[in-house]
């Protein structure tokens, strides 16, 4: 509806204002005016999606982003005044810790639960999502992240190399600057959102999103396909706001394990045949203990039956 595209996009303009007014403009002094103003806007528009979404997966996977948005990374550093569990601050240890979660469970440890670039996306931009430009031309285009990948790596090395006192060679303290840029080319991503899609940002430009994807690939997370329940209907790609071409993919290898995919879960929920499921770390503990409990009765029917011989 029209009156709720309007109120989404004065949310996105809040959140943008929030931002430049406490670090560029500094019109007013309130934290509701300021950097916080996109997890407070996140938070109103979490409870409106929660509300109304009709697919159960998502719902939950928004409920609980929402209540980490509200926590995590707006009442803890506010009463703490401190961003000691930002894993999004290059180099710091939960920077690294963050890491070994994304290998375990996928991108979508943080790309789907617990990150505020995509929780406005999700909750503000919500409404926006069907305005997602797709196609296999687009799709080649997700290779420009790697770009931003190389760019906070070298961020990173930047920041290790001074930790040790070290000097850095003159072209690297052009890493500086990306620090600097991102955060315009973001926002500027949600002032166009009506236009491009609510997930242009996380698809093509996220450096944090490609790293987590790129670690995501190397772990246990996929989605995997009943092949002898796949009719081929297309509903996977029609849903998918990063634009991965699901049901091409698992025509090839019967899986989605790419860096692209943040699991938000629109695919396996609207898959009418439910011939999708998410496989990550846990998948693999289940199936390991389920080969033990097999071996256990196996070595119980032989001593039951050597028992008997005897």
């Amino acid at each position: 509806m029209r009156w709720i595209q309007l109120a989404s996009y004065l949310g996105l303009l809040y959140a943008v204002f929030g931002y430049y007014n406490q670090y560029y403009l500094h019109w007013i002094n309130s934290v509701w005016l300021s950097g916080r103003s996109m997890p407070i806007v996140t938070v109103v528009f979490g409870v409106w999606v929660v509300a109304f979404e009709k697919l159960r997966y998502v719902r939950i996977r928004v409920a609980v982003l929402t209540f980490l948005v509200a926590t995590w990374w707006l009442l803890v550093p506010m009463l703490t005044h401190s961003n000691l569990l930002d894993f999004h601050v290059v180099g710091s240890v939960a920077f690294f810790g963050y890491l070994i979660v994304i290998f375990f469970f996928g991108r979508r440890a943080d790309c789907g639960w617990n990150c505020t670039c995509v929780g406005i996306r999700d909750t503000v931009g919500d409404t926006f999502r069907r305005n997602t430009p797709r196609g296999k031309k687009l799709w080649k285009f997700r290779h420009v992240k790697w770009i931003s990948l190389a760019l906070i790596l070298g961020y990173l090395i930047l920041v290790e190399l001074r930790a040790f006192q070290l000097q850095p060679p003159w072209w690297w303290s052009y890493m500086n600057t990306f620090d600097t840029v991102a955060p315009h080319i973001f926002f500027a991503s949600l002032i166009v959102m009506p236009v491009i899609g609510n997930r242009f940002w996380c698809r093509f430009l996220c450096p944090w999103g490609a790293l987590y994807g790129l670690v995501g690939t190397l772990g246990f997370y996929k989605i995997e396909a009943d092949m002898t329940k796949c009719t081929d209907c297309g509903a996977c790609d029609r849903v998918c706001e990063m634009g991965v071409p699901v049901s091409s993919l698992i025509r090839k290898s019967g899986q989605v394990k790419v860096a692209d995919c943040v699991g938000c879960g629109r695919c396996v929920s609207s898959c009418p045949t439910q011939a999708l499921k998410f496989i990550d770390v846990r998948s693999y503990i289940k199936q390991f203990s389920q080969k033990v409990r097999r071996l256990l009765n196996t070595q119980e029917i032989i001593d039951l039956v050597t028992a008997k011989r005897m």
